[in-house]
């Protein structure tokens, strides 16, 4: 043990003799400088060794032997309050703390340095800053496309600083040639025609209609039944006279099945029926990217959904918010009022248990009565709420969609029996031709507009616009070079709510390959339909973002904005 302790006792030093150690090393290095120096100024003297760089390279020595003492207070203090930015830089303990406290006038030295040096926290500062200044610049907004809108309108006026590429007065081939592409369902535009190709052409070729009744004296869009075209007279004719109105009616149907079976071979995309109180727009397989046909009808009324219901046509309704019973907590919510019965009327179980307790508590019949009657009466006006409102829309598809077309070709009361338009069936409007329509060109009126000393050019069209006349037509401004340009519609306000509804009730929610691969299915089935590829394109697209309601629209700089 005695050997042990001694040998500790040899091997530990206390402190005071560490620093004595220490004196004496830094006493050696001095007096060793000391040495050297001399040394070095014999040698100097020497006519051998007199250059400048001799003496340059003996300092460099002689400082870089020199050592600085790490524990030193106001050596440390002096190289903190003496950092600079460059020390920072290529020191390998910065911090982002030390970097925040640098002035700001030095950050012209950041934003001067290149992409080739050192990643370190003041380029990454520098980088986000000046990310953060482009950000704050305004990115222009809007869409490469333009949307869809399935609402019908009365009238549209394009308007633009420059001349349009085409007027209003045709040349006889460029009439003929617009209509011949119209008819025959042909894209002049891109495919190689002996037709005229000019713009002329193209733009009448846009500005044409299927429609069926065609009655020269009565207005038939838009339907109302209380105006009368003030220039063209009544419709005593046809009231008066139940030959004329049984004849149109036939004439009428074989029109509406004709329409029906070119849309269920998917040879017309679409087609609306436009009656006095509502109207009905159906679609082929493949329209908005749905697997099936499908239609929309609005407005409706409560009288109207119960015909469905008694007719077992099965229906959503996409606009209406779910009811749902506060005593029933197992109600999902998920369907409508005119759905399912059970959600409104109670059932007779129910009935007879609630009459049951009733009269337990010694209420008398006719009482029980009366809140019988009162909760039927209340049932009835949550149900009649929605009359004749957007949120009364019907979505049917499939099978139920056949049923719908059975009921409106047999239902009489789609027809009016007063009014001016007393006798007439319903407007048939389509895209593509059908048994006994009539091709209807729309009224087209140019025009120079002067705004705040600002002229610019007006292209009206008046008329009924179907949903593929906008994007046609912005389609071909846009080819034609036409930098800047916008649109003002005037809608159909009763159907809106086409547009609203999006896609219907059925929500597609698959991926983004079988949207791929369902879109390109309904494009190749509707390659007969009479648009060309990229029209068809854009209203086969499954994305429900792509439907807007659109009251104006702005083109500038590429892009088309909502207005």
């Amino acid at each position: 043990m005695e050997n042990v302790e001694s040998s500790n006792a040899l091997e530990w030093k206390l402190p005071d003799q560490v620093m004595q150690l220490h004196r004496l090393q830094v006493k050696k290095r001095a007096l060793q400088a000391r040495m050297n120096r001399v040394r070095n100024t014999d040698k100097g003297s020497s006519p051998l060794n007199n250059s400048s760089d001799n003496g340059n390279f003996n300092l460099k020595q002689q400082t870089s032997q020199k050592r600085k003492n790490p524990f030193v207070k106001d050596d440390a203090n002096k190289v903190e309050k003496n950092t600079t930015l460059t020390d920072l830089e290529n020191s390998n303990d910065n911090t982002l703390y030390e970097l925040l406290n640098i002035s700001v006038k030095r950050q012209k030295t950041v934003e001067n340095t290149t992409p080739a040096s050192s990643l370190n926290f003041t380029s990454v500062l520098a980088q986000l800053e000046n990310n953060a200044c482009v950000s704050g610049i305004e990115v222009p907004k809007g869409e490469k496309y333009v949307p869809i809108d399935w609402t019908l309108k009365t009238k549209m006026r394009f308007m633009s600083p420059k001349p349009f590429p085409w007027n209003s007065k045709l040349k006889t081939s460029e009439e003929a040639s617009g209509t011949t592409s119209f008819v025959r369902c042909l894209d002049i535009g891109q495919k190689e025609t002996t037709l005229d190709t000019s713009p002329n052409a193209r733009f009448h070729q846009c500005c044409l209609v299927w429609q069926h009744p065609s009655l020269p004296w009565l207005e038939l869009f838009p339907r109302s039944a209380g105006k009368v075209s003030a220039s063209l007279g009544s419709n005593s004719a046809i009231a008066n006279n139940q030959l004329i109105r049984d004849a149109l009616y036939r004439e009428w149907c074989d029109s509406f099945r004709s329409l029906f079976h070119l849309l269920r071979a998917r040879q017309c995309p679409y087609f609306y029926v436009c009656t006095n109180n509502f109207t009905v727009l159906f679609r082929a397989a493949g329209i908005c990217g749905l697997s099936e046909m499908h239609a929309l009808l609005t407005p409706t009324t409560r009288g109207f959904r119960q015909a469905l219901k008694q007719e077992e046509i099965e229906y959503t309704m996409p606009l209406k918010i779910d009811y749902k019973r506060p005593s029933d907590p197992t109600d999902s919510g998920c369907e409508t009022l005119d759905s399912n019965s059970s959600v409104l009327i109670l059932n007779e179980e129910e009935d007879e248990a609630q009459d049951k307790w009733l009269q337990s508590l010694g209420v008398e019949n006719s009482e029980i009565r009366k809140i019988n009657s009162s909760q039927a009466r209340m049932i009835l006006e949550k149900e009649s709420e929605m009359d004749s409102m957007k949120q009364s829309l019907v979505f049917v598809k499939g099978v139920e969609a056949q049923a719908l077309f059975n009921l409106l070709i047999n239902c009489k009361s789609a027809i009016t029996t007063t009014g001016a338009l007393a006798g007439v069936p319903p407007t048939l409007l389509a895209p593509t031709a059908f048994h006994g329509a009539t091709l209807k060109p729309l009224k087209v009126k140019e025009s120079i507009v002067r705004m705040d000393k600002d002229r610019f050019h007006s292209l009206e069209l008046k008329g009924p616009l179907l949903p593929h006349i906008l994007p046609s037509l912005c389609d071909m401004m846009k080819s034609s070079q036409l930098e800047e340009f916008s649109v003002s519609c005037a809608l159909l306000t009763t159907t809106t709510s086409f547009s609203a509804a999006k896609h219907g009730l059925e929500r597609i929610e698959t991926e983004d390959a079988a949207k791929i691969q369902q879109n390109v299915f309904g494009q190749e089935n509707l390659s007969d339909c009479g648009f060309n590829n990229i029209l068809l394109r854009h209203f086969c697209n499954p994305d429900p973002a792509k439907i807007e309601v659109v009251e104006g629209l702005k083109y500038s700089n590429g892009l088309y904005t909502l207005s």
